[in-house]
């Protein structure tokens, strides 16, 4: 009868109802989108179904508990209660099973919606209802009891709800981040740290969601069955010993009341005088009273000393554990730069949104909590009194907020005996305090005009959850106003310092600033005294208000119209639409004769100083084919704007604005083998509201523009179509079977594609001290005007991927076979730069000389350039070798480092002039074997030949480790290594695989089957696939080696 009461009073609380509608939502946008056809769907569903509970199951019982737990100390009725005849056992056991049944029904719910929606999406899966039941009993019924029970214990040790709340957000944050250093696939970024520790982990993970995940590779052994055992006998002794400290509690709380009671029956009262006393309006006392009381009533609270305390315990343990770390077996000498990094831009930032929630419920509320919100409004305080109280006192947190972090930080640095620069830190604390400062006055606007905690609560939530997670995104409405004080600040790094956000950062702080004044003003307005919004009539002399209203809406438009201006918002949702409208358009245009682009001639003028640069592009059309042509498709990415474009003897006959196509028509048909000429002009700015990315970069420190996807295109584009078959579908499009390399090609079959390469002539202008570099030899270099000209040309073909970059700095030069090797690097003339330059080198030359013996390299000139952070650590273009300069120029080996990584990258990158834009392309339905795999045999040759065998086996060791902790996260179908379309497939598994191969049969057969592709599959003649250097393997290799080669790279 009693758990039945306990379940009717449940039912009717606002925030249960609340904690069931939210995780449904949270299922059903969570099983939206992650199904695929590649994976196996088992264990996808497994996965799906662990990451919900793991997500949602400690937040439920984290805001459920002081429902069921404390409501009798929120009502002030707990000696009532107590004074009842039930027994404190069954009043506490009711309780608990009753949260344990609410948290189990509403996550069982969410599966079942998952289950729907799995089904909906893929059809039914086999063993999924046993699974579902499995889970349910043996994984999510445990995990149940032992958080209620914790949060039992909590809410014993403490009558408010605040220590539940932190104590479970400790325990969901904590758990994530063990879980992501377990290598955890729901989490992205995760890696196994330690093998031993994931082994380890396996066994003491409190919620067995690792020993789950870790039966999709193995089964479920001892170690499941003993973890649910004691995590059981765990959850029954919690609450028997907290059972017991209760009744003791009470106990001595009743013992307490009756010494009380005589205390009081035996004193009386004195009679009492009142006087009249008259208020003396002091502003400046009241404020400051009323700060100093607020500010010791929020620093007292063991919760605020605690996180006072702990948080540059946090920060020191993040920069000291991060120092000097750039990937496996390389370190780097460090600077405050990199400390900042480490903990500003995403611990410090998270932390700081959700401590700025909490205070400003703190200092806003505490009347409210203790039920004297309306004895304060009844003082002759002026609102305002209590507003800038308020703000002046979450100012301070804020500010020891930020000194702690500096003290964690500092401490860190000076520990490790790294480079400091004190104004590093005082900056970072300037641009994050003006964040958190907004933050913080967002939330105590809320807090001040809602009279209900649970709908301010709910607000703040919301904001949190649209800061914080891609929900916007998923419902399509994608804009960077939504998450409030957000800015585009990223983090810092020694090659640019702020320059890739600096400039973006200010224009959102204006306008978030100004929308904090217009609410502060509200607030004052219409909040009394702390007690909420009042119920005043807007009445002529608030007219005023429409003032800063109207000037923040004012901002906020015309910070969006400028945001759209230099870039179209966009997401994934837009840029699938745009791939299926633009096959719906013009597909048909899939088989129709277009010229092709043999050669550019290019006039770019860069400025890096303002940041832009022009183009002046000529393309030289060539008509290949047996018939003539008479129409063409002429394009551009649809993120840019349309670029003035003319073609001789063709005018514009139809425009498509939404797509950024158009099609010209010829007056005289182009005849096989006529040539036209096709001229654009337009202009490159570098946004200043959008952080510095990709590949269209135009800096003082480093200016690098790619042709794709800037310059506009001839014919009809296949990299615009929707390649996943469940998208294609949602989109209306015909689905075809993928069919993989390994089948594709089969047999030896007639070509049907062909190269697209062509020649270019650039005539790059820059400012005076700066180097251009492009492809092609440079034939002249001149100066006017306070402006340096050069002038380069290809002597041979390219693959069309043209580039233009323009540096500060010079270049150190080498010649091997006949080939000028250019490394530009920033300040060359440092020891440590100069020694990772010649490192540099030395991978260039020695992979040059290598591979001549293969294939001569085409072109008279290789340039490696250090580049900031925007992507990949190391990217190649034909000529162009681009490295991250921390990871090819800061970094040096660690101590115990089998192999150098500078080194091992530079011959990759190198061997992708071979690899990826000698062969390997023009083959759009290839896998990437032929580019990523082939290029991870180069790395096992010329090192080998470099440095010996020993250092070779360290990076096939080191390769297999990073397989094998990959394959424990894998989900998806094992496919061929010729077929394989993951990383770790296309690279750690390569060199495996590769390292087997030469052993078994040694490096002359493999030598002789990549001459082989090259002289039949060279330019101009037909491209190669991944198969040809398959066959030609085999050919070599001979007939005793078909069984082997087969399993490694078949099968």
């Amino acid at each position: 009868m009693l758990i039945f009461n306990e379940w009717r009073y449940a039912v009717r609380q606002p925030l249960v109802w609340l904690c069931i509608i939210i995780p449904l939502v949270f299922a059903i946008m969570l099983s939206s989108g992650l199904a695929a056809v590649e994976v196996n769907s088992l264990k996808q569903f497994k996965l799906n179904i662990t990451m919900l509970q793991m997500m949602q199951l400690p937040v439920l019982v984290g805001v459920l508990a002081p429902v069921i737990f404390l409501r009798d100390q929120h009502a002030s009725m707990q000696e009532l209660i107590y004074a009842t005849q039930t027994s404190l056992f069954k009043r506490s056991l009711a309780r608990v099973c009753l949260l344990i049944c609410l948290v189990f029904i509403i996550s069982l719910i969410s599966d079942l919606v998952m289950i729907y929606m799995q089904v909906r999406q893929l059809g039914y899966i086999p063993n999924m209802v046993s699974f579902t039941v499995f889970n349910s009993f043996l994984v999510l019924l445990p995990n149940s009891c032992f958080l209620v029970v914790v949060a039992f214990f909590v809410c014993h040790k403490s009558t408010t709800s605040l220590p539940n709340y932190v104590v479970f957000a400790v325990l969901w944050i904590g758990y994530i981040m063990l879980a992501s250093i377990t290598g955890n696939p729901l989490l992205a970024g995760s890696s196994i740290i330690s093998n031993r520790f994931y082994t380890l982990f396996v066994w003491l993970d409190p919620f067995a969601y690792t020993a789950v995940i870790n039966s999709l590779t193995n089964s479920l052994g001892a170690s499941f069955a003993i973890n649910r055992v004691v995590v059981s006998m765990l959850a029954v002794g919690v609450f028997y010993i907290t059972f017991s400290k209760n009744k003791k509690h009470t106990l001595l709380k009743s013992q307490k009341g009756k010494n009380t009671n005589e205390c009081v029956r035996y004193n009386t009262l004195e009679p009492a005088e009142y006087k009249t006393a008259r208020v003396t309006q002091k502003p400046f006392l009241m404020m400051a009273s009323l700060y100093k009381t607020t500010l010791v009533n929020l620093v007292s609270h063991p919760v605020t000393l605690l996180i006072i305390f702990v948080w540059p315990v946090m920060v020191f343990n993040s920069v000291a554990s991060s120092s000097g770390y750039v990937e496996p077996m390389s370190v780097m000498s460090t600077t405050s730069l990199d400390a900042i990094s480490y903990y500003a831009f995403d611990m410090q930032l998270l932390f700081g949104t959700l401590l700025m929630a909490l205070w400003s419920w703190q200092v806003s509320c505490f009347a409210k909590y203790y039920n004297i919100a309306e004895l304060i409004a009844a003082t002759p305080l002026k609102t305002y009194y209590f507003l800038n109280s308020q703000l002046l006192v979450l100012g301070t947190m804020i500010l020891v907020f930020l000194t702690m972090s500096l003290l964690g930080a500092s401490a860190a640095q000076w520990f490790l005996h790294s480079a400091y620069q004190f104004e590093v830190h005082l900056t970072i604390l300037f641009l994050m305090a003006i964040v958190l400062a907004i933050v913080a006055c967002v939330f105590l606007c809320v807090f001040n005009l809602c009279r209900s905690q649970l709908i301010a609560g709910f607000l703040i939530a919301v904001i949190l959850l649209i800061k914080f997670t891609p929900i916007m995104t998923y419902l399509g409405l994608t804009h960077t106003l939504w998450s409030v004080a957000w800015t585009p600040l990223q983090a810092p790094d020694n090659f640019w310092g702020y320059r890739a956000s600096i400039s973006s950062y200010w224009p959102y702080v204006l306008v978030w600033s100004m929308a904090c004044i217009s609410l502060v003003i509200i607030m004052g307005v219409f909040n009394h005294r702390g007690a909420g919004l009042s119920r005043r009539v807007m009445g002529v002399k608030h007219f005023w208000l429409l003032i800063p209203l109207l000037i923040t809406v004012a901002l906020f438009t015309q910070l969006h119209l400028k945001l759209v201006d230099e870039k179209p918002l966009t997401n994934s949702h837009k840029r699938e639409a745009f791939k299926a409208q633009y096959e719906k358009a013009f597909s048909q245009w899939r088989n129709v004769a277009q010229p092709n682009i043999v050669h550019i001639d290019a006039n770019v003028d860069f400025y890096p100083h303002q940041q832009q640069a022009h183009f002046s592009l000529i393309y030289t059309l060539k008509n290949t084919h047996q018939a003539p042509i008479k129409e063409i498709l002429v394009g551009r990415s649809g993120f840019y704007k349309w670029a003035d474009i003319e073609i001789d003897g063709a005018q514009r006959a139809k425009s498509f604005p939404l797509l950024n196509q158009a099609v010209f028509k010829f007056e005289n048909e182009i005849l096989p083998g006529e040539i036209r000429k096709l001229v654009t002009r337009f202009d490159v700015h570098q946004a200043k509201l959008w952080p510095v990315r990709g590949h269209q970069i135009i800096t003082p420190e480093f200016s690098y523009i790619r042709s794709v996807p800037l310059l506009p295109t001839v014919g009809y584009q296949d990299n615009y179509e929707l390649t996943d078959p469940i998208l294609r579908q949602q989109h209306a499009l015909k689905v075809e079977s993928v069919i993989r390399s390994t089948k594709l090609f089969a047999k030896t079959a007639k070509a049907s594609t062909h190269y697209q390469w062509l020649t270019m002539s650039s005539k790059v202008s820059t400012t005076r001290g700066y180097q251009v570099i492009t492809q092609g030899e440079e034939i002249s270099r001149t100066s006017k005007d306070d402006r340096e000209i050069f002038h380069f040309e290809t002597r041979t073909p390219i693959n069309a991927i043209p580039a233009w970059v323009t540096v500060p700095y010079s270049p150190v030069t080498k010649q091997q076979n006949g080939v000028i090797l250019n490394v530009f690097a920033k300040d060359k003339n440092e020891p440590a730069r100069a020694e990772s330059i010649a490192v540099n080198l030395s991978a260039m030359g020695d992979t040059i000389k290598w591979l001549n013996n293969i294939s001569p390299y085409r072109a008279k000139q290789l340039s490696l350039i250090g580049s900031p952070s925007v992507g990949a650590t190391g990217y190649a273009l034909p000529q162009l070798i681009f490295i991250e300069d921390s990871v090819g120029f800061r970094s040096k080996p660690s101590a115990n480092a089998g192999f150098d990584q500078r080194y091992r990258r530079a011959v990759h990158e190198t061997a992708h002039q071979w690899f990826g834009h000698d062969i390997g392309n023009g083959v759009f339905s290839d896998s990437a074997f032929l580019v990523e795999s082939m290029a991870k045999y180069i790395e096992l040759v010329v090192i080998e030949q470099r440095y010996g065998k020993a250092t070779m086996q360290a990076l096939v060791e080191y390769e297999t480790t990073r397989y094998e902790q990959s394959m424990l996260m894998n989900i998806k179908e094992r496919s061929a290594l010729v077929d394989a379309t993951q990383s770790f497939d296309q690279y750690s598994r390569a060199t495996i695989v590769f390292a087997k191969l030469r052993a078994a049969i040694g490096d002359e057969p493999i030598i002789n089957a990549l001459k082989l592709v090259w002289k039949n599959h060279g330019y101009p003649n037909s491209p190669a696939n991944s198969m040809d250097f398959i066959r030609a393997l085999k050919h070599e290799a001979g007939k005793e080696q078909e069984s082997l080669i087969n399993t490694l790279f078949l099968e």
